[in-house]
């Protein structure tokens, strides 16, 4: 039998981390990795039995940069690694299938994809986000790394496979406050990596490998983005299906890509020298 090591990486995440932590108790060890929280995070995930860990680092926040730091210096003891953040959970058939897999005596990969099963306001929304959708999860102690910034990937040479029973990801759980702070991040990053590929017309400056035609695509046309985001939720997926849960959570992902619109205005006045 092989083991596994958890890490959950955490800022205040104490509405959240009794739930992630309950999902993989049956991993080797659990280790989190906080990015400086306020709240009750640290002593909560003490009292769970978690290993935690602080490291804050310099802004802007990459996540492939803390999952990096953690597969570097938190003396992991698994063979495999799964990352997961504190609004996600592993169910129980999918907890079976990572052992399984983790347990074979020859292996094709040494990296999987993991698909999300969505929550907004307590109901799955499979049609509007695109299930399945595939995000850099688990991986092989000491072979892998991760890339890609915000938006991270496994880092290449990996031998990427895939598991197609979704874990659970409650992303609005912490209310429209949070998801609006991480989101105006998120917006920064992108407005920055897609007025640099404007410049220069290379893939490159997108700092992901992550959709690149998708990223190079949505850039040239950047501002009708918002409209595109909306269509491409609601009505090509066809998310109106979901109801009107569907219809609100389009509406904030149309308003996401309106905060990068404002932002690439934003950075093309600064290079004029004009005031914002």
């Amino acid at each position: 039998m092989c083991s596994i090591s958890a890490v959950i990486l955490t800022k205040n995440e104490e509405i959240n981390l009794n739930r992630c932590i309950e999902s993989v108790r049956w991993c080797r060890e659990i280790v989190v990795v906080d990015s400086g929280s306020t709240d009750r995070t640290f002593q909560l995930a003490k009292s769970l039995g978690a290993s935690v860990i602080s490291h804050i680092q310099a802004a802007p926040f990459q996540i492939s940069v803390q999952r990096n730091w953690a597969l570097k210096n938190c003396s992991l003891s698994g063979d495999w690694v799964l990352f997961l953040d504190a609004d996600e959970t592993i169910p129980k058939d999918l907890a079976s299938e990572i052992k399984r897999i983790c347990s074979l005596e020859e292996q094709t990969f040494n990296a999987f994809e993991l698909t999300p099963r969505f929550w907004f306001w307590g109901k799955w929304l499979k049609r509007t986000q695109g299930y399945p959708n595939w995000h850099a999860r688990l991986l092989k102690r000491d072979e892998v790394q991760f890339a890609g910034g915000v938006w991270e990937h496994f880092a290449s040479g990996a031998r990427v496979g895939r598991i197609d029973i979704p874990y659970d990801h409650f992303a609005n759980s912490k209310g429209f406050s949070d998801w609006l702070e991480r989101h105006e991040r998120y917006a920064a990053w992108d407005a920055e990596h897609i007025d640099a590929y404007l410049k220069t017309n290379r893939k490159s400056a997108f700092a992901t490998e992550r959709k690149l035609k998708l990223r190079s695509w949505a850039a040239r046309f950047w501002p009708f983005r918002p409209l595109f985001r909306f269509a491409q939720m609601f009505l090509f997926r066809c998310g109106f299906m979901e109801g009107k849960v569907a219809f609100i959570y389009s509406v904030l992902c149309a308003f996401y890509e309106f905060m990068i619109v404002i932002k690439i205005i934003e950075l093309r006045r600064k290079h004029r020298q004009l005031p914002l």
